[in-house]
């Protein structure tokens, strides 16, 4: 563990010197086997800026635009393989002025600037604009290539030999984007009114503690997804691969405010903690002032703050795979993170 906060350091200290990555590479004396950006809640919509559901946070939208193409920019420059997307891509404000798919193109555009895949999940605005029906046939669906049940959301994909994405649809069970014809809106509905009695299910007015995640802006994953979940990361675990899940919603509490976590996490947590020989971390959005912390197994959850509420502080990542390690490097107020590789690539890069 000495060795990975050595290397940690040092690759620091370069990377806040230059913007160019492979400065930092030489002084590692390795190059990076694969690299990744990562970023949440973009939000963009064509409007003045404007607050929350609480009004206690101010929200730049269209600064936020401004903000992505910076991050893409960064990512040509650091040739990245693919880009992690980590929902809420457009803002609710988009539908109500009819902007929807405008927005969304705007932003797309600016991914398309990229050379690699860029991987996506949903959030809770994406629901906003977009019935689910419609969102499993555009281009914030599973890529090709990507392994999906079918008329599913989540999804895995390999991006190295050594390293496995898993995509959660933290909204499977959800009342957003979906009528009553749907399969999950009885469970979501019965999982809201046994324990929030508010008129409005947005506000989690009378809840306390853990109970207020249980707002409608949240939602849930499936025991189908679970199952596929588990699943997954004991193939991971047979094929000796690093694994990293994604999803919109947080599910450690000392990672993101309780308000914000996935309905089951302790479900999604359990699995993830009986597979920690091969789980690096959890990486979500949805909070917007970010977190990070490890779970008693040793994961890395690490919540992404909110492009949309950022300023002059933006906050985006970039992972570089090496031989031991996966090294997250921060921007804004995303930190740097050394994860020790459950299955090492080679041996060196110490």
């Amino acid at each position: 563990m000495n060795v990975c906060r050595n290397f940690l350091l040092l690759a620091r200290f370069i990377y806040r010197k230059t913007t160019k990555f492979s400065a930092m590479a030489d002084v590692s004396g390795r190059i990076p086997h694969f690299k990744f950006g990562l970023i949440a809640d973009v939000q963009y919509a064509d409007s003045e800026n404007g607050f929350n559901f609480s009004r206690t946070s101010e929200r730049f939208y269209r600064k936020s635009l401004t903000l992505l193409k910076e991050a893409v920019q960064h990512w040509k420059q650091a040739k990245v393989d693919c880009v992690l997307q980590l929902g809420d891509i457009i803002d609710g404000k988009c539908r109500p002025e009819k902007q929807s798919e405008k927005c969304l193109q705007r932003v797309l555009n600016q991914f398309n600037e990229l050379q690699g895949n860029v991987y996506h999940v949903w959030g809770n605005h994406e629901l906003y604009n977009f019935e689910r029906k419609v969102l499993l046939t555009s281009d914030l669906a599973p890529s090709p290539g990507c392994s999906s049940p079918p008329d599913s959301a989540y999804y895995s994909v390999v991006l190295h030999p050594k390293l496995l994405l898993v995509a959660l649809d933290c909204y499977e069970v959800s009342l957003l984007g979906v009528d009553n014809s749907y399969k999950y809106y009885d469970q979501a509905w019965k999982t809201l009114g046994a324990i929030n009695k508010n008129d409005t299910w947005n506000s989690p007015e009378g809840l306390v503690g853990m109970d207020t995640r249980f707002v409608k802006y949240n939602g849930g994953c499936s025991t189908r997804q679970v199952q596929w979940l588990d699943q997954e990361l004991a193939e991971a675990r047979r094929k000796k691969q690093n694994v990293i899940v994604i999803g919109h919603l947080p599910v450690l509490e000392s990672s993101a405010h309780a308000a914000n976590l996935l309905w089951n996490f302790d479900d999604v947590l359990q699995v993830l903690s009986s597979h920690e020989d091969s789980v690096l971390c959890y990486c979500s959005g949805h909070d917007h002032d970010g977190g990070y912390a490890q779970d008693s197994a040793g994961i890395h959850h690490i919540t992404f703050a909110g492009v949309i509420e950022a300023i002059d502080n933006n906050p985006f990542g970039t992972a570089h795979l090496y031989d031991s390690q996966l090294m997250l490097y921060g921007n804004g107020n995303v930190p740097d993170i050394c994860m020790d590789l459950k299955y090492p690539i080679g041996s060196g890069d110490s």
